[in-house]
Parts: C-alpha cells; sequence; structure tokens
C-alpha cells in the first residue's frame, strides 16, 4: 500500500470490472492490496533494479499480455538517486514479445541542480526516461503542468503527444452528513496525508492556532499515519503538537484501513490541502475529500489545472500557503453555509466527471 500501489489495485479493480485480464507485477514483497483482493499480484525475488526488471520481463513474455502498463517514477525498485535502465530494459523485452507499452510517469526525473551528484543523477534520469520512451505507445503523466516537461521528448521520438491520466482516490469516498452551525460543536476541519515533502503540516497547525482563537469548539484531525518517528519531518510535527495552544482540540488517528480513513474524511466539515504545488490531480488523497463533498482548501499552486479548479466553485484557494490565508479561508466556509454548501456540490461534480476511477479508466481505454 502506497500511492502508486493503490493506483495499481484501483485501475486493476476497475480493469477487471469491465471483463479485462489484470495481474500486478511488483518488486517483493507483495501481497493482494487489502481494498482489492481480486487483483492478482506478483512480486520479483531480486532487491537490484536490474534483477527486478529481468524477472518481471520473463513473467511477461510466459504471460504474453496484449498489453504493459508501467508505473514509472526516476527511482523506481529502489534504485537510489542515479535511477536505473531497469524499466527501459524490461519495456524492450515486453515490446518484443507482442505487448503494447503505456507509460504513467508519475515522477519524471529530478531538476537540474548545480551540485555535481545532484547533476549528474539529473543527466542519467533523463537518459534512461529517453531510453524507455523508445519502447513505449503511449505516455501519460499525472498534471497538465508536466506535459511541457515530457514533450519535447515525445516530439524526437515521434511518439503521440502526452496526455493526461488523474490519480483518483486511494481511499473510496463515503457519504458525507452535513452538520451545519445549528448541529454539534464544530468545525471539525482536518486532513489526510503523510509528513511527505511539500506538504506543510506547519500552515495547518498555526491556522488551526488562528481559528480556536475564534472558535474554540473547532476541532483538528490529522488522518493517517504521519510515517516513522525517526524522519526529523515528522519530530518535527510531534513536537509542535506536544507545544500547540489547542492540543487538547487535536486528534491524530494514525495508521488506519483505507475504509476507515474514509470514514474519517467524510466526518469533517472543512478539508485542509497544504500542497505547496497546489490543488492537482496526482494526488490520491484530495479526491476522497472531494468525493465526500468536502469543502477543500489550498493554493492554485504550480501544479494547479486552472480547468479543472475553480475558486469558489469546487475549491477555495487561499491566498497564499500560510497560516493566514488558510485560517481566513476556514472561518469563511463555516461562517457561510450557502457558500460551504456550494463549494461542497461543485467537489462532488468534479470528483464525479473527473477524478473518480470510472472516468479516469475511460480517459486511459479510450487513448490505447
Amino acid at each position: 500500500m502506497c500511492g502508486i500501489g493503490d493506483h495499481s489495485a484501483r485501475l486493476g479493480a476497475e480493469l477487471l470490472r469491465r471483463g479485462h485480464e489484470v495481474v500486478v507485477y511488483s518488486r517483493g514483497p507483495v501481497q493482494p492490496h487489502p481494498e482489492a483482493p481480486e487483483v492478482e499480484v506478483h512480486a520479483a525475488v531480486s532487491t537490484a533494479p536490474i534483477g527486478i526488471a529481468h524477472e518481471i520481463a520473463t513473467a511477461i513474455e510466459a504471460w504474453r499480455p496484449t498489453d504493459l502498463i508501467l508505473q514509472y517514477t526516476g527511482q523506481m525498485w529502489g534504485a537510489w538517486r542515479f535511477g536505473t535502465p531497469g524499466p527501459a530494459l524490461l519495456a524492450a523485452r515486453a515490446r518484443a514479445a507482442g505487448a503494447k507499452i503505456t507509460l504513467i510517469a508519475h515522477e519524471i526525473f529530478v531538476p537540474l541542480y548545480r551540485r555535481p551528484d545532484l547533476l549528474v543523477s539529473a543527466l542519467l534520469q533523463r537518459v534512461y526516461f529517453a531510453q524507455l520512451l523508445r519502447s513505449c505507445d503511449h505516455l501519460f503523466v499525472t498534471t497538465e503542468s508536466r506535459i511541457r516537461y515530457v514533450a519535447p521528448y515525445c516530439e524526437a521520438l515521434r511518439l503521440p503527444p502526452p496526455r493526461v491520466i488523474r490519480i483518483g482516490p486511494n481511499a473510496l469516498p463515503s457519504p458525507r452528513f452535513e452538520r451545519g452551525v445549528s448541529g454539534p460543536p464544530g468545525p471539525r476541519i482536518g486532513l489526510f496525508s503523510t509528513a511527505a515533502l511539500g506538504k506543510r503540516f506547519d500552515v495547518v497547525l498555526d491556522a488551526f492556532a488562528q481559528v480556536v482563537e475564534q472558535l474554540p469548539s473547532a476541532e483538528l484531525v490529522l488522518i493517517g499515519d504521519l510515517g516513522s518517528s525517526v524522519r526529523p519531518g515528522v519530530r518535527q510535527i510531534k513536537e509542535a503538537l506536544r507545544r500547540h495552544p489547542a492540543a487538547d482540540r487535536i486528534r491524530l488517528t494514525g495508521k488506519l484501513p483505507l475504509a476507515r480513513i474514509a470514514a474519517e474524511v467524510a466526518a469533517l466539515d472543512i478539508y485542509l490541502f497544504p500542497m505547496n504545488t497546489g490543488a492537482n490531480t496526482r494526488s490520491g488523497t484530495l479526491p476522497v475529500a472531494l468525493g465526500s463533498g468536502l469543502p477543500v482548501v489550498a493554493i492554485a499552486g504550480t501544479e494547479t489545472d486552472a480547468g479543472l479548479f475553480h475558486d469558489g466553485e469546487n475549491v477555495i484557494f487561499a491566498r497564499a500557503l500560510e497560516s493566514g490565508a488558510f485560517a481566513q479561508a476556514a472561518l469563511r466556509l463555516w461562517r457561510e453555509p450557502a457558500l460551504r454548501a456550494k463549494v461542497a456540490a461543485g467537489a462532488l461534480r468534479l470528483y464525479a466527471e473527473h477524478l473518480s476511477w470510472q472516468p479516469i479508466t475511460d480517459g486511459l481505454l479510450a487513448a490505447i
């Protein structure tokens, strides 16, 4: 269970539902996904990226699928920062065995830094990516903003232009009960996230401190597993929680099954999405909130698709990724029930039309 693991399981389950045959191959250890146990999974025994590529390629040659969907990151299968030619070797062998290759690039390559080791890493990842594309029939990225990074590669290799495949929810949304201002004390504010790079828990905690000053009965729920406490970022969050002036109004759920996560999200009144790249279509957590009909506070960032996310219609854009802006947006939503209902209805439409697994799979099948 991880971002790409959840994506593979959900996409595989939807393809199975439509009558396709699906097998997921990955590096070990693997087990059937608890939310999609019907999807068959196989693990490579090798721990080295090249060995994993060889094992999976051999299995594909034996099974002879019509299509291979390769879920790609520049450092997949445990490769270090310099990446690996393993995916390119796998794709070449699968293509030679008769499969059409569809590449879904979740992460492409790291930026070009001046530090020598990082520069070499960035260049190698670009070389491996170009090698991989030589064997691909179709390329998808997860946000509109990433098309410009990969379009020159497609043009040079005379491939079809890259398309966008949006990421659906890892936890299937649950219906939400609208409590309203006249209901139990509130608002109940929250987010579902790990303490990953770019996710600004400091903004959420500081914003909640400002909300509580005006609404003492407010609650903050941090849903999911932050990650290992040995990580500096996790330690910083937990230390901030201990020092928080409204610590008694904050609940950290810890690790939960996905169905429980969906229920926790559905019990919120306002959802905060403090990602530094803004509301985007590469998150598996944001669609959980949208699909539950929650009004979401985010920013319009570098990976925000302006054709999908509309301020005051299906999301509320804070003026900046800072605590005062997020607190102001949350307070406005709570004090304006009509706005909250309008944004919630827009969130449900956005989810149903673009971010649920049905339209995502429709788009994929139509393209390949």
